[in-house]
């Protein structure tokens, strides 16, 4: 009788053995994985802002833009770099077009030396015209100065007009812009052709 006890007790702690050994065993659940966020929808660009064309009636204006055809060197005004010239003239509206009627170069004593344009050139909406002055051209002085006489509709943006000049100084060179200023009140084209200088109309 005690033989079978303890057979029957055996037999119970290998049973509960081998329980407590499957039940770490199991593998611990996994908690729930949390779904991906969904991302955004792709919107689209907004579109980019039109301007309202321009409609205004004609108007003419004109710009008066300062130039250096050389400059003073060590305060010596009898010592000077000479400077090329460029000038250069932009139609920044971008719906309208525009007519340059005269581009006049005037020298330090304000007489007209040259005038570049045989007849009226349009600039269409954002384009640029240029006109040069070559470096050894000093028939300008360090007051040369363009007018530039425009016309287009009256709501049309102003132009932007710079001169670039550019030359030697010593052993280095020197590099510098100007800006123009558009007149209150715009000049006739002819009112200088008594002041003309007698190579006006140089190349």
């Amino acid at each position: 009788m005690a033989d079978l006890r303890r057979s029957l007790a055996l037999a119970l702690t290998a049973v509960c053995l081998h329980l407590s050994g499957s039940c770490q065993s199991e593998p611990a659940s996994k908690p729930a994985e949390s779904p991906l966020p969904t991302p955004p929808p792709v919107s689209s660009s907004p579109a980019l802002p039109v301007d309202e064309p321009a409609r205004g009636d004609l108007r003419r204006r004109t710009v008066y833009v300062p130039a250096y055809s050389h400059i003073p060197r060590n305060g010596k005004s009898d010592v000077v770099s000479q400077l090329s010239i460029l000038l250069s003239v932009r139609n920044v509206d971008p719906t309208a077009a525009v007519t340059l009627t005269h581009v006049d170069y005037f020298d330090t004593s304000g007489h007209r030396v040259r005038r570049y344009l045989d007849q009226p050139k349009v600039l269409r909406p954002l384009e640029t015209a240029e006109f040069t002055v070559d470096t050894f051209d000093d028939k300008g002085g360090s007051g040369a100065n363009f007018l530039v006489y425009w016309e287009g509709p009256s709501d049309a943006h102003p132009l932007l007009t710079e001169t670039v000049m550019v030359g030697h100084l010593g052993a280095g060179h020197v590099a510098f812009a100007s800006r123009g200023v558009e007149l209150s009140r715009p000049l006739a084209d002819t009112v200088d052709a008594a002041r003309e200088e007698p190579s006006a109309n140089a190349p």
